[in-house]
């Protein structure tokens, strides 16, 4: 809730808007008002939220929604039953007749959990438990528990948990009914010292009042899961920030931490918890965190700013590996504030107040949201929003989630209405044209954000009120967009706007920690791409330069040390600070080549293709010579030791040991004895930041994500190394033919013709005719097969084992019958069973 607050009206607003849920329905679907909507299903497949001023609603399908309580009745209350009495310990405290709640109750943001280990007092085990806040100022609250075997209730209650705004002395409040004692003795803080649970602190007190500078407001609860095994409960609003504990799942109550701090330098107080984010009375609340299992890490979603529709609330979002932080943005900005810090910067904003020309009205103070993982895997925004009609009216939405390709959450820019993402994709003719376009930005303010004008061309560049280029994978619906030298990853979306017709749309965010939206006017009659099974990168070859193979073998395994990256295969390699690639300045190949981070282009100079060495090392040899390999200078262990581009030997500063930190992968060096890593040198998040040799910390300056290129096969010969069992099994001859097939032929000279297809892991399948496929590593061969003779390289005129403007020399002088070829089927460049001037052309072009 808002730091300060006009109780009053805000019941009143809650209540007299209990039974208008289709106002403003634009889409289909019946709409509720509930506030603060933290969202739950249950085994049978029916969605609830529950939410402020004891408001709760239910849904079959996410879209229409029926509201089942009844407020803030005192007798027969749907979830409390008679609510004085039921939540009287809470009342005794703040939440009842008592200053911005006289005359009334404020019941606040409550979460509700089916804990299947909680101990009922009758002696089961299982029951939907709720937590919840009453509170009667900005600082003087209280967290509590209350349980039930029926998701709707009644809920009965269990305890307080963490109080809020209490004094060093006695100091009392009263209205015509409460007479309240503000003294931490009066809480639950004096018993839980006694017991050694907690340990008095100083510094919750300034001036013998609450400090709400460094410790919360005790309201907003909600309940996650850690991988460890462990149930948590994160709270806490403006004032010193949101905080984490540790709860019991038997119990519910509250597992105390020894004071102290963590090892990344936050607070970690023994009744509050473990501080994640915010502090110094700057705005933050409604926390609600959740954990992703396929990127990896726990989402903390607050929300900023007034709750009111001019107050500029809007949603943020922060990520840890670690379920109590440290949590960071998409800038890389840490979510605990210090006493300067400006609250804009820091947060990737989700979104705030906008304005597409589809809405009949403004969307207002969207916020304090939870966040729902369905059985199915697809992921869903809920929150609630107000409107710029002149009233404090607010009601629950439904976005769709996706996370993007860096693991950052993106929101389809319109309501869910069963619409869902295209798997493959779609087609480039069907995502050109005109955009109504919104950067939500970075600011906390009651301003709507109205749409600019923009145009996504066919040439692959953005035009109108801004300017940049747009781009979408060869294979999903991923959506890269770079809008005036700012990059934003997310995705496109043919869905229905809210006045129900299906256009095309994106949605990406940027690590400058902003949201963008798209969405076309005109009806979307497309359709989705058709999946090939193929994640072929076209724009890309296999080989970009036949000159530099050196291929002595294919790799001693077809793993990368004990990951599952693959021997042989072509990655770029981006640090996870930085964002940036792996890259050599300006595609120099020459020794002594300084090996530099920069934004992704997708050229040679950023393609390194990792090759197994003995005893789990590996080599980085450059795509655009691969006789050239990453090496640490000087063959050196030193700590700054720079890294450059060499000559491969197999010396020890040219091997890396790969190994994985949790999705990531840092590469140690063999000259330093594995313990020190390549590093992106003082952090750097800037083009042309320089890699050096540093002791290995885990750092993200140190980890890479590692990522297949997926060329496509060009013509030449290959090693074929069978994914399924690692089997080398020869030597064979790729041609593209006109069909876009290929014939591959064998050395003693048996032939057949394919499709090939790239597969995730940048492995190729080889698919017959009747659509029987096998898997392989291709690596080309240039060097010795056996003996004296060379493999047959398509261009190879001269016999070396390379193919240059030497081989195009020579074939000139056969043809002019000035010299001759000592072996003639090398002149056959387009293998069309003849020598002839179209041959040289064929190499020219080839060579050019």
């Amino acid at each position: 809730m808002k730091k300060s607050r006009i109780g009053a009206l805000l019941i009143a607003l809650s209540m007299s808007a209990a039974g208008m849920n289709t106002i403003f329905a634009d889409a289909a679907g019946r709409r509720v008002s509930v506030h603060d909507p933290s969202i739950i299903k249950d085994n049978n497949g029916t969605y609830y939220v529950f939410g402020s001023h004891i408001d709760a609603a239910q849904s079959n399908n996410l879209i229409d929604w029926d509201s089942f309580t009844n407020g803030y009745a005192r007798t027969n209350n749907v979830e409390f039953g008679n609510l004085s009495q039921n939540l009287k310990k809470a009342f005794a405290w703040a939440g009842e007749d008592l200053e911005d709640c006289e005359g009334g109750f404020s019941v606040w943001a409550p979460d509700v959990i089916w804990n299947p280990e909680f101990k009922c007092p009758d002696g089961s085990t299982g029951a939907y438990v709720m937590y919840f806040c009453t509170s009667s100022t900005y600082k003087r609250s209280v967290i509590c528990y209350a349980w039930s075997k029926n998701i709707k209730g009644t809920y009965t209650f269990g305890d307080t948990l963490i109080y809020s705004g209490f004094y060093d002395n006695d100091s009392y409040v009263k209205s015509s009914t409460k007479s309240v004692n503000r003294k931490y003795t009066t809480t639950n803080v004096d018993e839980l010292i006694s017991k050694g649970e907690v340990t008095y602190n100083n510094s919750w007190f300034n001036n013998h009042d609450f400090n709400n500078q460094l410790f919360p407001n005790a309201i907003d609860p909600t309940i996650y899961y850690g991988t460890d095994g462990k149930m948590y409960m994160t709270y806490g609003s403006w004032s010193g920030g949101i905080f984490s504990l540790e709860i019991n799942p038997k119990t519910g109550k509250v597992i105390h931490p020894k004071t102290g701090t963590t090892s990344d330098g936050r607070m970690v107080d023994s009744y509050f918890g473990t501080k994640i984010a915010g502090g110094y009375g700057k705005s933050g609340e409604g926390p609600f965190i959740e954990y992703n299992a396929e990127t990896g890490y726990y989402y903390l979603w607050t929300t900023y700013g007034g709750l009111f529709s001019t107050g500029g609330y809007n949603m943020r979002v922060f990520r840890s590996k670690s379920p109590q932080g440290p949590f960071v943005d998409a800038a890389g900005r840490q979510a605990v504030l210090s006493s300067n810090t400006n609250l804009d910067s820091v947060g990737l904003k989700v979104m705030g107040n906008y304005k597409f020309s589809t809405l009949d009205r403004a969307y207002m103070a969207c916020g304090h949201n939870s966040v729902l993982r369905d059985d199915d895997g697809q992921w869903y925004l809920i929150y609630h929003a107000r409107f710029d009609d002149g009233s404090e009216f607010h009601q629950v939405r439904v976005h769709q989630m996706y996370f993007n390709a860096d693991g950052w959450p993106v929101v389809t820019p319109f309501e869910y209405v069963g619409d869902q993402l295209s798997k493959d994709g779609y087609y480039d003719s069907d995502i050109v044209g005109k955009y109504e376009y919104i950067n939500h930005g970075n600011a906390t303010n009651g301003n709507i954000i109205g749409y600019k004008t923009i145009y996504l061309n066919s040439d692959g560049t953005i035009s109108g009120d801004v300017s940049g280029t747009w781009k979408q994978s060869s294979s999903t619906a991923d959506a890269t967009l770079v809008i005036d030298g700012n990059t934003y990853k997310g995705y496109f979306y043919a869905g229905k706007n809210e006045k129900n017709k299906k256009v095309m749309s994106f949605t990406a965010v940027g690590s400058n920690n902003q949201t963008v939206w798209g969405a076309k006017n005109d009806q979307f009659n497309g359709n989705e791409r058709a999946w090939t099974g193929d994640f072929t990168n076209s724009e890309y070859d296999l080989v970009f330069n036949w000159d530099s193979v050196k291929n002595e073998d294919p790799g001693v395994s077809m793993k990368i040390g004990n990951t599952s990256l693959l021997s042989g295969v072509s990655y770029y390699i981006t640090n996870k600070n930085s964002g940036l690639c792996l890259d050599l300045p300006e595609g120099k190949t020459a020794n002594g080549t300084n090996i530099q981070q920069w934004a992704f282009n997708g050229s040679f100079a950023q393609q390194f293709r990792l090759i197994s060495e003995q005893d789990g090392w590996c080599r980085i040899a450059s795509v655009g010579d691969e006789s050239k390999v990453i090496s640490v200078a000087y063959n050196t262990g030193a700590d700054g030791t720079n890294v450059e581009l060499a000559e491969y030997t197999g010396a020890d500063n040219q091997l890396f040991k790969v190994v994985e930190n949790n999705g990531y992968y840092a590469f140690l060096t063999k000259c330093s004895g594995a313990k020190s890593s390549l590093d992106v040198f003082e952090w750097s998040k800037e083009n042309g930041g320089n890699i050096s040799q540093y002791p290995y910390n885990s750092f993200d300056c140190q980890l890479f994500s590692v990522t297949p290129v997926c060329p496509a096969v060009n013509d030449g010969v290959y090693s074929f190394r069978r994914v399924s069992d690692g089997k080398v099994t020869g030597n064979r001859t790729i041609k593209r033919l006109e069909d876009g097939r290929y014939t591959l032929t064998e050395d003693d000279g048996k032939s057949g013709t394919y499709t090939i297809k790239c597969n995730a892991d940048g492995s190729y399948k080889l698919v017959t005719s009747d659509n029987k496929e096998s898997s392989y590593i291709f690596e080309p061969v240039a060097a010795k097969v056996s003996g004296p003779t060379y493999a047959k390289i398509i261009g190879d005129v001269d016999a070396n084992g390379i193919v240059n403007d030497a081989d195009a020399y020579m074939l000139q002088c056969y043809l002019l019958k000035l010299c001759s070829l000592k072996d003639t089927s090398q002149g056959d460049v387009n293998m069309d069973g003849k020598i002839s001037m179209a041959d040289f052309v064929y190499l020219k072009q080839k060579l050019i």
